[in-house]
C-alpha cells in the first residue's frame, strides 16, 4: 500500500473514531473538520521530532486523547456561540483549542501557553492550514487582561488563585469549562452550574461548567 493510500485510511480511521465516540453526545464531526484534524496531527508529528510537543505519538491514542477528548465540550453548543471569545488555558500542542476552533469556526480562540516553541508551532500550523479563528499566545496567565466569554482548562489544575483570575477575565454570563478525570473532585464554587460525564474508549471524562 502506497503512502497516499495509507493517509486515506488514516483519515477515514480518524473520522470513524470521532463518530463512534462523539455522535452519541450530539457532536457530529463533518468530513472537512476530520480532514483538518488529521492534517494538524500530521504537522504535530513532524514538528514533535524536534520540538517535544506531545508524548502521545500513536495515531489511535492521539485520535482519542487529543481529538475525541478535546471535542467533548462541543456538546454544549450554547457555550461556544457564534462570535464567542474563547481562551484555551495551557493549550500545550494545541488541545483542546485547535479541535474546538475547527468545530466552532465562528468563535474566536486564543490558545495560551508558557512554551514559546509550542505557541510558534500553533501559529505556524494554523496559518498553513487556514485556521483563521485560532491564535497562539505566549504569555503568563496572570498577565492576561483581555475579557473572554469562555475560558477552557484541560491541562491546568484549577486552584483558588487561578479561579480568581478566571473570574476577572470572564465576561458576565460567561463560562469556565474545566476537564476532570472521573476520580477528581471539581473545584467547589457556587458558580458551578453543572458537570457532564462522557464515556469513550479511554474511560470516562468529566467536564465542569461554571457560569459567572
Amino acid at each position: 500500500m502506497n503512502k497516499e493510500n495509507l493517509e486515506n485510511v488514516s483519515r477515514e480511521t480518524l473520522q470513524q473514531i470521532l463518530t463512534k465516540n462523539l455522535e452519541k453526545y450530539g457532536i457530529c464531526v463533518a468530513e472537512n473538520i476530520a480532514e483538518q484534524c488529521f492534517l494538524f496531527w500530521e504537522k504535530l508529528v513532524f514538528w514533535n521530532k524536534t520540538h517535544n510537543l506531545t508524548t502521545v505519538t500513536d495515531f489511535h491514542e492521539a485520535a482519542l486523547l487529543h481529538f475525541v477528548d478535546s471535542l467533548f465540550p462541543a456538546s454544549e453548543k450554547n457555550v461556544f456561540f457564534d462570535g464567542a471569545k474563547v481562551l484555551d488555558l495551557g493549550t500545550g500542542g494545541g488541545f483542546p483549542g485547535i479541535p474546538l476552533a475547527l468545530y466552532f469556526p465562528k468563535a474566536d480562540f486564543k490558545l495560551l501557553d508558557k512554551s514559546r516553541k509550542k505557541i510558534s508551532f500553533i501559529n505556524l500550523t494554523a496559518a498553513e492550514l487556514g485556521i483563521a479563528n485560532a491564535e497562539g499566545i505566549n504569555q503568563n496567565f496572570f498577565d492576561v487582561i483581555e475579557k473572554f466569554d469562555v475560558v477552557v482548562s484541560r491541562a491546568v489544575r484549577i486552584d483558588e488563585e487561578i479561579f480568581a483570575h478566571c473570574r476577572k477575565i470572564i465576561k458576565p454570563n460567561g463560562h469556565l469549562v474545566v476537564f476532570y478525570s472521573s476520580l477528581q473532585e471539581p473545584y467547589k464554587d457556587p458558580t458551578l452550574e453543572y458537570t457532564k460525564s462522557y464515556d469513550f474508549e479511554k474511560g470516562e471524562r468529566v467536564i465542569a461548567f461554571y457560569k459567572f
